[in-house]
Parts: C-alpha cells; sequence; structure tokens
C-alpha cells in the first residue's frame, strides 16, 4: 500500500511501490489530491491497468511521429491525405503536449477552435478521428491509462441531398455538356464509377470487347478495387470518345487543353454550364454515382450486386445510404409469391385433370 507524507515545502507527496517494484512519488499541494491520486493508482494496480507515468512524458508531436509507420495496408493516396490533416488541424495544438497533459477539456476546445474557424463537420470529424487514434494507441502502449477523447461532442454532419436522374435526363445532361465529356456523364450513370475513379481510369483497364473496367485507384477502401460490367450501348461510346479523344499519358477522360482531367477546374468549367442547361441544379458530378444505383433498383437488380458494382465493404453501406429506395420491394416480393403459388396451383389442377382424363380413357 502506498502512503502520504508532508514535505518540507508543504506540499503533500503520495508514495507507493509500482508493480516493477520501484518506489515512486508525486507532490499535491492539496492532502486531499494525494489521497485520491493514491486510491487511484491501487486501484489501477488490482485491475492490471496501472501505466509508468514516464512514459506518458512524451509529445503528442513525437508519439505520432513513432506510429504512423505502423499504419499498414494503407493507400499511398489515403496516407499523404492523414499526413495531410494531422500536420495542417492537429499538430498546431498538440505537437508539443505531452500526452500526460492532455486533458478531455483541450480536446474540446481544440473541436470547438476548429468548428468557430468554419471548417467543415465532416473535416473536424476527420481531424478528430485521426487524433483519438493516435492517443488510443498510447492507450495499448501503456503510455496512458485513458484516453482524454471522452464525451466529446462533434459536430453533426448535415446529409446532402442526393440528386437521382432519370434515364432521359442523364441523356439530356450527356448532350448539353461539351462532346468531349459525353461519355464520362454516361459512364458515371451506367457504372456508378465515382468522379475521381472516371478521372483516374486508364485505357489499359477497359476492356470493350468484354464490357468491363477495372477500377484500380485512387481506392477509398479496399472493396473499391473491383471489375465492373457496362452495356453494350457504353462500349460504343466510350469506343468513339477514344478515338475523338486518344488518352494522353493513358488516361480515358483527359482535359481539354490535355493532361489529366482535374475535377474543380471540370465541375466550374463544363459540369456546371451543362447542369444549369439541362436538369437543373442542384446536381453533383457523385449524383451520377446516387443515379445509377437509383437505375439498378428500379431495374430490380440484387442488393448485393448493387453493393459491387459502387464497391461498398460491406452491403450494409449500400442499405444505409440507400434504403429508402429499396421501399416498396417488400410488397413486390409478396405479390410475386401470390403469382407463384396461384401459378403452382394452376399446374398442379392441370395435371390432375390431365391424370383423370387418361384413367377414364383406358
Amino acid at each position: 500500500m502506498g502512503h502520504i507524507r508532508r514535505t518540507q515545502a508543504g506540499s503533500w507527496q503520495a508514495r507507493y511501490r509500482a508493480p516493477d517494484g520501484r518506489e515512486r512519488a508525486r507532490n499535491f499541494p492539496r492532502k486531499g489530491s494525494a489521497e485520491a491520486f493514491l486510491a487511484t493508482v491501487e486501484a489501477d494496480k488490482l485491475r492490471g491497468e496501472w501505466t509508468d507515468p514516464r512514459l506518458a512524458r512524451i509529445t503528442f508531436g513525437e508519439w505520432n511521429a513513432k506510429v504512423q509507420p505502423g499504419r499498414v495496408n494503407l493507400a499511398a493516396s489515403t496516407r499523404a491525405s492523414d499526413d495531410s490533416v494531422i500536420r495542417s488541424l492537429v499538430l498546431p495544438t498538440f505537437e508539443q503536449a505531452l500526452l500526460s497533459a492532455i486533458e478531455p477539456g483541450d480536446v474540446r476546445g481544440w473541436v470547438a477552435d476548429l468548428k468557430a474557424e468554419g471548417y467543415s463537420p465532416s473535416t473536424v470529424r476527420r481531424a478528430y478521428t485521426l487524433f483519438r487514434m493516435v492517443l488510443e494507441l498510447a492507450v495499448e502502449d501503456r503510455r496512458l491509462a485513458r484516453s482524454p477523447c471522452r464525451r466529446i461532442t462533434l459536430p453533426k454532419i448535415e446529409q446532402t441531398e442526393k440528386r437521382f436522374l432519370s434515364i432521359e435526363e442523364a441523356e439530356a445532361l450527356a448532350e448539353a455538356i461539351r462532346p468531349r465529356f459525353r461519355a464520362f456523364v454516361l459512364c458515371g450513370a451506367y457504372t456508378g464509377l465515382r468522379p475521381g475513379e472516371l478521372a483516374a481510369l486508364r485505357v489499359d483497364r477497359l476492356d470493350l470487347l468484354r464490357r468491363q473496367l477495372r477500377v484500380e485507384e485512387p481506392l477509398k477502401t479496399p472493396a473499391a478495387r473491383r471489375t465492373v460490367s457496362f452495356p453494350a450501348f457504353l462500349a460504343e461510346e466510350l469506343a468513339a470518345h477514344l478515338a475523338a479523344y486518344p488518352g494522353e499519358d493513358g488516361y480515358v477522360f483527359t482535359a481539354p487543353e490535355g493532361g489529366r482531367l482535374r475535377l474543380n477546374q471540370f465541375r466550374r468549367r463544363m459540369w456546371y454550364p451543362a447542369v444549369r442547361q439541362s436538369v437543373g441544379e442542384p446536381m453533383r458530378p457523385h449524383d451520377l454515382r446516387h443515379t445509377h444505383v437509383a437505375l439498378l433498383i428500379a431495374a430490380g437488380e440484387d442488393p448485393y450486386v448493387v453493393s459491387k458494382r459502387l464497391g461498398h465493404a460491406s452491403i450494409r453501406t449500400t442499405y444505409d445510404v440507400y434504403g429508402h429506395l429499396f421501399q416498396g420491394r417488400d410488397e413486390e416480393a409478396a405479390n410475386a409469391l401470390e403469382v407463384a403459388r396461384a401459378r403452382s396451383l394452376a399446374d398442379s389442377s392441370r395435371t390432375l385433370d390431365g391424370l383423370k382424363v387418361a384413367r377414364l380413357n383406358s
């Protein structure tokens, strides 16, 4: 058991023997604080959760530099993006802070500051997630007894309204946009690729004879690497596109002045003028992906197939995002059972009638 003594300086010192057999001490201005600390230490020792306080005397910046190389199985683009978020949003506040000194109040203040500075809720949440991950690794490494990321209120992400085009509207948009990007619109609507995946699509990943394309980059998740089949008319559209606009550097879709397509410029210069001329705003390039899902579901496609075409890691993701589009399928299933039962009973009745006639004739 530990004990408390008064120091010559007038503070109160809590002394205890650590699980490694060494005696340790910590000073407090009040006796009550020393007693509370000692009680916590003894409880942690009993639960096997005691941590050596010296291990937490490392700055967040130093600890982050230690743990980042250990995050394996990350795409290069994901690692670069994560590093950018940590460098620009996390380190300015916590780089020099000792792990042991970071309190929940510090985290709440940091989140509030990011929100006040105008960062979007999704950006704030991503920065917080990366920050929390680094601290949770410190807990796993027994540098911290527990993470300061406790009961932190994060800004809510308002769901962006999705736009679902009909086939006629998708065709109208394809007609309104510059001819160079007609195939881009049709490919988005009939393959469900994300805009970034379309911009990164290379000619050698396109098989017009088999009517398939391979998504290799950028990979949002491992499941995003996939092969997607497309209809015959789209193979003809893509063949005409490549004949008219041979891909530079191997890309299927390129900028008007040549080189890889930059989505920000594409949206501003080509996309929004065509949207205003045809289907009307709001309409984002990503809504072509939503349109693809709506067309598949309207055609009665299986949710598992939808999930695989989209590159979702789980069919649950598909239901979470597009579940409302499946409304009415339950009634359709019940009606299908009604038809199947009636057909089966009719077939059975005809079979019995045939047997009766055969017996009478014999």
